[in-house]
C-alpha cells in the first residue's frame, strides 16, 4: 500500500451528562460514515458543543472555538440522543444526512499548556473533516518562517517517507496535526513529531524496530502509533517486543499479547 498525500486543500479561514446513554459504538465500526480517532472537525455553532464534565464552555474554550472552531475527535465511543442538560435541541445542521442525535467525542485545544476540554459535538454540526492522511500536502500553506522556527514541521516530509518505505498510510496528529488542518500556530521550537500509522494488517516487530531507529535518528522526537482495527499501540513499545503491549480503545486502555487479535483484560 502506497502513501497517499492529498493535496485538496482548502484556507483555513472557514468558516450531559450523567444520565443513561446509549453507546453507540467505536467510530470505526459504523461503516466509515462517521469520522474517526484523530480526526479535525470544522464545527459551526461550537456553542452547541457540551463538556463531558457537564456545565458550559469554559471561556477560553469559548473564545478558541470563536476564532478557529476546529476541534479534534478523540478515542471514545459515539453517543446516542442529546446530553441530559441540554436545555433545546441543536438546530445548527451541516449535514441532512447525519445520523439524528449522534454525538461525537472530540477535543478543544487552548493555546496554554494544559488547556485540553474533552466534550461532544453534535454530528449534524460538522461542517468539514479533514483526516490525518490529508494533512502533509498543506504544509505548502505555512510560511517558510513557521517551518524554519518549528522543527517538528521542518522533517516532516523526510518522515513521512521514512514511512512510506515500510508501506503505511500516516498523517501526522497533534499539535504538527492540529496546525496544518487550521493554520492556527500551535506548534512550537520543542514539540514533538506525533504521527498516525494505519496498519489494518500485522506488522512484524522487525519492521517496527527498523522503523522506530530510522524515525529516531531524526532531530525532533517522534511519537508514532500504530492504529489497527481494534486501536492504536505505540510504535516504540510495540517494536521493544514486550509480553504485552497496551491498547489503546474507544473502551480504554488493554493489556494485549497481540494488537491485531486482541485478547485480555482491561488494564
Amino acid at each position: 500500500m502506497t502513501v497517499a498525500a492529498h493535496t485538496g486543500v482548502h484556507r483555513p479561514s472557514e468558516e450531559l451528562h450523567g444520565g443513561p446513554r446509549r453507546l453507540v459504538g467505536p467510530l470505526a465500526a459504523l461503516a466509515g460514515r462517521l469520522p474517526g480517532v484523530h480526526d479535525l472537525l470544522l464545527v459551526q455553532c461550537p456553542g452547541s458543543l457540551r463538556p463531558l464534565g457537564g456545565g458550559g464552555l469554559p471561556a477560553w474554550a469559548r473564545q478558541v472555538l470563536r476564532a478557529h472552531p476546529w476541534v479534534t475527535v478523540g478515542r471514545a465511543p459515539v453517543v446516542a440522543g442529546p446530553p441530559v442538560d441540554t436545555p433545546y435541541p441543536v438546530r445548527c445542521t451541516r449535514d441532512a444526512s447525519a445520523a439524528p442525535g449522534a454525538w461525537l467525542p472530540v477535543t478543544v485545544r487552548g493555546p496554554e499548556r494544559g488547556q485540553r476540554l474533552d466534550a461532544l459535538a453534535p454530528r449534524a454540526a460538522v461542517a468539514r473533516t479533514l483526516r490525518p492522511e490529508q494533512l502533509p500536502g498543506r504544509i505548502g500553506l505555512l510560511a517558510p518562517e513557521r517551518l524554519a522556527a518549528v522543527p517538528a514541521l521542518a522533517v516532516l516530509t523526510q518522515a513521512g517517507q521514512l514511512v512510506a518505505d515500510h508501506r503505511l498510510a500516516w498523517g501526522p496528529i497533534g499539535a504538527v496535526g492540529y496546525e496544518l488542518g487550521s493554520g492556527e500556530p500551535v506548534a512550537g521550537p520543542l514539540s514533538p513529531l506525533r504521527l498516525v500509522l494505519r496498519a489494518p494488517q500485522p506488522v512484524s516487530r522487525r519492521d517496527a524496530l527498523q522503523l522506530r531507529r530510522a524515525l529516531s535518528r531524526l532531530r525532533v522526537p517522534v511519537q508514532a502509533e500504530l492504529e489497527t482495527r481494534h486501536g492504536a499501540v505505540l510504535l516504540a513499545e510495540y517494536a521493544a517486543a514486550p509480553p504485552a503491549v497496551t491498547l489503546l480503545t474507544p473502551d480504554g486502555p488493554r493489556e494485549v499479547h497481540d494488537p491485531w487479535f486482541p485478547r485480555g483484560l482491561y488494564a
